[in-house]
């Protein structure tokens, strides 16, 4: 038979046994590589075939498959280091083919001559390399025994053809390999390796379906309490690694009823029970889960801390269904759970799906608000014992002016912002909202003193927060000496390191920071030690029973004399009566600020109290 014969011969085997162009998701890429070197083989009529792969540091060669036409069997397993044979690599890395016709004599492979040629009586090799990725990965070895062997062009290129085709045997091995991959990551978490929750909701769509209508099932959510204060205490490798282990611990869980875990967010857990039999099933379900957060959780510094979750469910009939998400209904029952306290649960009402509908109106509202200038801040003056020319501190406190509900508090904002993961914008728009009204204050020749503007950790822990504080005060020419940031007591636990750098930066542009709700937190007189702020403000929660509760008295007295004993300024928040004004003056306490002086009021309003700076500071500070 001519070779080109041959050589189109093997072509048809190779699609006969799908080689060409696989449609099969099934990796059989070794019994393809066989088949070819076997056939390989067999067409050229030569003694052996073998196919050889680098190892991983490309310092060796490993045979894979060694097809012996004579004994017709697979052989493998055979290394060749690079340092017995570096002629031979080098050739593999800088030919196309070694056309050995002569391989004992042939500088490329006479090397192999005492260990390998001469034993095996090999004579002739005919050697054409793999690729994988369109790298160099190994190379086709086509061996000529007892005499040698003169290769011509045809039997060169078709040893190069059978080594294209094994290259994309690996191509297509690679790319289902990927596939595969791609279809996992579709359907975990990366982070747990739990379900994620696109692919939970769409098992649980699955199972409603083709469940019976009488079939009972139950969705379990669970939601973490306060992890926000985790990851800032903590750090967010902490965080991570908490959530793995609570997945661990979730996956643990020994049950009679199948179930299936997911991660459906951040901090949020769900359990899918697709067949309930009995409420006891479900009961003590939700007690094994709880059961998990008993034991504490140790952090990297050996710290121990106990978790708490809130839990939400939904169980009922699937012919009870209106619709195929039993997942949303338990995020509201969670989150209704959430109200009760850390560690409740709660079991779904359908009433919460209008109560529900309506949060999800006010937050879309929020969202257009953010947008269109309807949050803005409100400004509540500061007062020091001794009126002085220099005019009105102030802090800003962020109100929405919503077009048909009208002012809307913080109590509201805050928690829609942050569940919405929009606390970094909300800071970011009442600072600049801010800076715009202080240039109207200086304008119109207000001697303001300085203006407190509370700061997120979202914020506080951005790497844009400095630009973005830059970029506002020199777009409307205000002073770093008119801003004072305050940072909640709770942000000195966290990432020490982090908030100290953010910390300095924000001092090295001029701007003073305080400590805001002091008393409240967890922090620790080390660390207010070492970070570099000039005031602390005492807690509303303390000043409210000034001057008569014994309990507040002793707390405020120690705040006030570490204060002083730190060099720090003091001002008391919630000041609401003369009583307690008098009181925290006289006991050392260098300014106030509450309803005594005035409620928070837009910035046109502060411009007339400014104005009556004398007369409302001789009314109410006597």
């Amino acid at each position: 038979m001519h070779l080109l014969d041959k050589f189109l011969t093997l072509q048809q085997s190779l699609t006969k046994f799908g080689i060409q162009n696989s449609r099969s998701e099934k990796d059989d890429s070794d019994i393809k590589i066989q088949v070819i070197l076997k056939s390989c083989c067999q067409l050229l009529n030569v003694a052996r075939v073998s196919l050889w792969l680098f190892s991983k540091d490309k310092k060796s060669i490993v045979c894979q498959y060694l097809y012996i036409k004579a004994d017709d069997k697979f052989e493998s397993g055979l290394e060749i280091p690079e340092s017995a044979c570096p002629e031979y690599f080098e050739a593999l890395n800088t030919s196309r083919v070694i056309n050995a016709d002569n391989a004992q004599t042939d500088y490329r492979t006479r090397e192999f001559l005492a260990d390998y040629l001469t034993p095996l009586n090999i004579m002739s090799m005919l050697d054409a390399p793999i690729f994988r990725e369109g790298e160099l990965a190994g190379v086709l070895c086509i061996e000529q025994t007892i005499a040698p062997q003169v290769w011509d062009m045809a039997e060169i290129s078709y040893s190069v053809s059978v080594a294209d085709s094994i290259s994309l045997i690996y191509a297509q091995s690679c790319w289902f390999s990927e596939k595969q991959k791609m279809r996992y990551m579709e359907r975990v978490d990366p982070l747990t390796c739990l379900e994620n929750r696109f692919f939970f909701q769409k098992r649980i769509a699955q199972d409603i379906t083709h469940a019976a209508g009488d079939n009972q099932f139950a969705v379990i959510l669970i939601g973490l309490d306060d992890f926000t204060n985790i990851n800032t205490r903590f750090s967010y490798d902490f965080a991570n690694k908490l959530l793995c282990e609570i997945s661990r611990r979730l996956e643990n869980i020994s049950s009679k009823v199948p179930y299936n875990l997911s991660r459906v967010g951040g901090d949020l857990f769900a359990l899918w029970l697709p067949s309930i039999k009995e409420q006891s099933q479900l009961d003590k379900m939700i007690f094994d889960i709880k059961d998990q957060f008993t034991t504490a959780f140790k952090t990297f510094t050996n710290e121990m801390i106990h978790l708490t979750a809130s839990i939400g469910v939904i169980s009922c009939h699937m012919n009870e269904l209106i619709d195929k998400d039993p997942l949303r209904k338990a995020e509201i029952a969670m989150l209704k759970a959430k109200e009760e306290g850390n560690g409740a649960v709660s079991y779904f009402d359908p009433i919460w799906l209008i109560e529900h509908q309506e949060e999800a109106i006010l937050e879309k509202e929020f969202v257009d608000a953010l947008n269109h200038g309807q949050i803005v801040p409100f400004y509540q003056p500061i007062i020091k014992q001794e009126y002085e020319s220099s005019g009105f501190a102030l802090e800003a406190l962020v109100r929405w002016i919503h077009p048909t509900k009208g002012v809307i508090s913080p109590y509201v904002i805050l928690p829609i912002a942050k569940r919405l993961g929009l606390m970094g914008e909300l800071g970011n728009v009442i600072f600049e909202q801010t800076c715009i009204d202080i240039k109207q204050f200086i304008n119109l020749g207000l001697n303001l003193k300085k203006v407190s503007v509370n700061i997120s950790s979202e914020q506080l822990f951005s790497s844009l927060l400095i630009k973005h504080i830059e970029d506002c005060l020199d777009k409307y020419q205000v002073s770093t000496f008119l801003i004072e940031f305050e940072i909640v007591e709770e942000l000195l636990s966290g990432d020490f390191d982090v908030l100290s750098n953010q910390m300095e930066k924000l001092i090295s542009l001029g701007i003073n920071l305080s400590i805001d709700d002091f008393g409240t937190g967890y922090s620790s007189l080390s660390r207010l030690k070492n970070l570099n702020v000039s005031k602390l403000k005492i807690d509303k929660s303390f000043v409210d029973g000034l001057p008569h509760d014994e309990g507040d008295i002793c707390i405020v007295r120690s705040i006030i004399g570490l204060a002083k004993g730190m060099g720090l300024q003091l001002v008391a928040e919630g000041v609401e009566n003369q009583e307690q004004a008098e009181w925290l003056f006289k006991n050392g306490c260098d300014y106030l600020q509450g309803y005594l002086i005035s409620k928070p009021i837009p910035s046109a309003d502060i411009i007339q109290l400014m104005t009556d700076e004398n007369r409302f500071f001789t009314d109410n500070c006597k």
